[in-house]
């Protein structure tokens, strides 16, 4: 899978404080994962495209203001790319992480290498990388995603609330308990749902929401 994505042409780009602990870190990130990378000076924001990336951005060397500069910048930006916020602080509000645009993943500041690994290879696959406390907050909270795609509207309410709960991890379980549903009606729902995005399963769904949601 790894190569799979690898040849793809995914990039990771670590956004952060050019340093030799960056570098090394990043050249760790590529030679673990099989994937090409490179860092991104914080202070600089990216204005050519980044069709395909993973954007780490590093809160460590982040303040308000460069927070607010990347979000409204990222914002305009739809071209398949995914955030993912590395050396988060624990107190950082899970309002403030809704704000970011294309956020799949979330690594605190006591996170191991090895749960980065684990995280960002989810990330390459599809998936999402969220803590069970801030998972169950953005599906309680799904009703603050909307859709601006054209392709949206003809989705019903209840399909967008379970694509909105596919996209930050939830289980056909976990969908069904929140929205007071049976698993059985979660299950019909997908089967529409994937059929109206024209795809086969939930990480290309998931990849769908990444591409088009929009908060």
């Amino acid at each position: 899978m790894l190569n799979e994505v690898h040849s793809l042409g995914s990039t990771l780009v670590l956004v952060t404080k050019p340093s030799l602990q960056a570098s090394a870190l990043l050249q760790y990130l590529k030679s673990t994962l099989d994937i090409s990378g490179k860092v991104q000076n914080i202070h600089r924001i990216i204005e050519e495209p980044l069709p395909d990336s993973i954007m780490i951005f590093d809160m460590m060397e982040a303040d308000k203001r460069l927070i607010t500069h990347w979000q409204e910048n990222l914002g305009r930006k739809n071209n398949g790319m995914k955030l993912a916020l590395l050396n988060t602080p624990e107190e950082y509000p899970f309002k403030d992480i809704e704000n970011w645009p294309h956020i799949n993943g979330v690594f605190y500041s006591n996170e191991t290498e090895s749960r980065l690994i684990e995280g960002l290879n989810m990330i390459m696959q599809g998936e999402c990388y969220f803590s069970h406390k801030l998972a169950s907050y953005l599906i309680t909270h799904s009703g603050n995603y909307r859709y601006n795609n054209a392709e949206s509207a003809m989705l019903t309410q209840r399909e967008r609330e379970i694509l909105n709960k596919l996209r930050v991890g939830a289980s056909n379980v976990e969908i069904a308990r929140s929205l007071f549903i049976s698993e059985n009606t979660v299950k019909t729902h997908l089967y529409n749902l994937f059929k109206k995005l024209a795809v086969k399963n939930r990480t290309q769904a998931v990849s769908w929401a990444n591409d088009n949601l929009r908060r």
